[in-house]
């Protein structure tokens, strides 16, 4: 992140010849090029030739970086011949660069020698979080009394995450993801509410297990995307959630609506333009089940359209369909009635509607947020459940957020998160004793510091008032301080 990435930025280049395009080229593929903090070399003042030598030596050592940490971007020719014709056109100034050219050379064979695959990059991070729950007692539900304390002790845990992305033609990518941890998700079993459930939190009991499994490719040419998953896909890797926060809960990393789409389909996203893109996808929890299937059990549609106006602002509208016959209408967040509007045996569908933006207002304040709107129904009695309902019971369910992101705060990198927002509530329910009666707020705040280029941490603290929309129940804290480590 210490690099600029536009060659525009630095005003004492002057734009129009050759190398000067030759260095844009550079920059913009590697983001090899340092500035001060006003974007200039030194001073208002044209560069010098020497200058140009540094910082063109600069690009090549970056080159080099990348080659050497197995990024999976290596110089194409083009860009070797005009790294060979710089070297002509000021050999004087660069006469010493010749070793380092020799170098990159070198280094992109021992690579092609000695990586671990042809077709194959692997990469991962490893986390190690110290994590624990403060407040009064256990949550409830609304119109309930919580008695149970919530005496909970500091933990420390962590999961490892391997990606293996292989590649046949160059544009498409086949990943195969493993993963293995220990991390409570501190949501309904530790705290009695899900609102406080953290992001990435996986707990294998340390086992080793494959996370997803998918191939994606392009289509007509690079403006569309497909990607067929068998195991565990999720459709906002490929359609955008506008969410510019890194957030260390559940509900804070994305809006409701794409929390109950996951498992095995496909994703289609397309650019029909510069400023609009569409996209569909079908996922399903059943696929590999052969008395259920692709469409007999838990399903999932999403349609999505984006529109960007510019490189400011985007607004995204989603609607998706949803079936369960053991449903989680919000996907594990919100209260236990938007979870379960009608029960938890009585199968329910939905109809949920989305509205996501972020603005970049500055390069250093960054702005998101979303509101969703679940209609669920009743696909068969709540009765099963002890409740008074019928088959066609309706449930209206609603949930919002503001989201603010300050980057570069402190150092390079770095970045501070903030969520406001309201987990999913049920505002009207025909089943009447699952009508969440209060409102409850979330509050997040976390900062995460780059300590080196592969090494972060991350201090952060969540608070939920009045948690289940339960006036009765304390406020529940959770701490977290979060180190991660990429390679």
């Amino acid at each position: 992140m210490t690099e600029v990435t536009r060659v525009e930025d630095l005003r004492d280049v002057i734009p129009g010849d050759w190398a000067y395009e030759a260095l844009r080229s550079l920059v913009e593929k590697y983001r090899c090029i340092v500035g001060s903090e006003k974007a200039t070399f030194e001073g208002n003042r044209a560069i010098n030739r020497y200058e140009f030598a540094a910082a063109f030596n600069t690009c090549l050592l970056k080159m080099g970086r990348i080659i050497y940490s197995l990024s999976n971007t290596f110089p194409n020719q083009e860009d070797l011949a005009s790294v060979k014709r710089l070297q002509a056109d000021f050999a004087t100034e660069l006469k010493t660069l010749t070793t380092k050219v020799d170098n990159l050379e070198q280094r992109l064979a021992f690579v092609d020698d000695h990586q671990f695959s042809t077709t194959t990059v692997l990469r991962g991070t490893v986390e190690f979080n110290l994590i624990s729950a403060f407040g009064g007692n256990k949550a409830v539900s609304s119109g309930g009394n919580s008695r149970e304390d919530l005496n909970e002790n500091l933990t420390l845990s962590g999961r490892a995450n391997l990606n293996f992305d292989t590649s046949f033609t160059g544009k498409d990518r086949l990943r195969t993801n493993i993963r293995a941890g220990n991390v409570s998700n501190f949501g309904n079993s530790i705290t009695g509410t899900d609102m406080t459930r953290l992001i990435g939190a996986v707990n294998t009991g340390n086992n080793v297990m494959l996370g997803s499994l998918f191939y994606e490719f392009p289509i007509a040419g690079t403006r569309g995307k497909v990607a067929i998953a068998s195991v565990a896909d999720f459709p906002t890797r490929i359609f955008p959630a506008l969410n510019p926060v890194a957030s260390i809960s559940n509900f804070g990393a994305e809006s409701p609506i794409y929390s109950f789409a996951f498992g095995t389909g496909a994703v289609v996203y397309y650019n029909f333009t510069d400023k609009i893109a569409a996209g569909v996808s079908y996922l399903t929890t059943s696929g590999s089940n052969p008395l259920e299937g692709l469409f007999g059990g838990q399903s999932t549609a999403l349609a999505q359209v984006t529109y960007t106006p510019s490189n400011k602002l985007a607004i995204a509208f989603t609607y998706g369909h949803y079936y369960a016959s053991t449903p989680n209408v919000t996907g594990s967040k919100g209260s236990r009635f938007a979870q379960l509007p009608f029960g938890g045996s009585t199968a329910t569908s939905a109809n949920a509607y989305g509205l996501q933006s972020t603005y970049k207002l500055s390069n250093k304040l960054i702005l998101g947020g979303w509101v969703s709107y679940f209609n669920a129904r009743a696909e068969s009695s709540p009765s099963v459940n002890g409740l008074d309902g019928s088959i066609g019971a309706n449930a209206d369910i609603w949930s919002w957020a503001i989201t603010t992101v300050v980057p570069d705060l402190g150092k390079l990198g770095s970045q501070l998160n903030f969520v406001l927002g309201m987990p999913p509530k049920v505002i009207n329910n025909d089943v009447s004793a699952r009508l969440d009666r209060d409102t409850s707020m979330h509050f997040e705040l976390s900062y995460r510091y780059p300590m080196t280029d592969r090494i972060s941490i991350t201090p952060g603290v969540l608070l939920i008032t009045n948690p289940e929309h339960n006036a009765a129940n304390d406020s529940v804290w959770i701490g977290l301080l979060r180190t991660t480590f990429t390679f």
